[in-house]
């Protein structure tokens, strides 16, 4: 997977992030999840509690087999383009 940013300014990114890497954030995205828990209030956890990780991880799995598509492609006003491709 590949994250393209560009400001706008006109300075680029472009940050590799393997699939396997993504996957193995994800399998101790848990631990994180809940020690930025005790952070949100009451009444928004429940979208931290109804994240199932496993069931993330494997829709990345899914994923792979669609190389080269591309998943976000946002330009904002100022000029601002992000571009997420598998």
């Amino acid at each position: 997977m590949k994250i393209y940013l560009k400001e706008g300014e006109g300075r680029r990114y472009m940050i590799p992030a393997p699939l396997w890497l993504v996957k193995a954030a994800l399998g101790i995205g848990g631990i994180g999840v809940s020690a930025a828990r005790k952070y949100v209030p009451e009444n928004q956890r429940i979208y931290y509690d109804s994240i199932d990780f496993k069931e993330l991880s494997k829709g990345f799995d899914v994923l792979s087999q669609y190389k080269g598509l591309t998943m976000v492609d946002i330009k904002a006003k100022d000029g601002t383009e992000l571009k997420i491709i598998i």
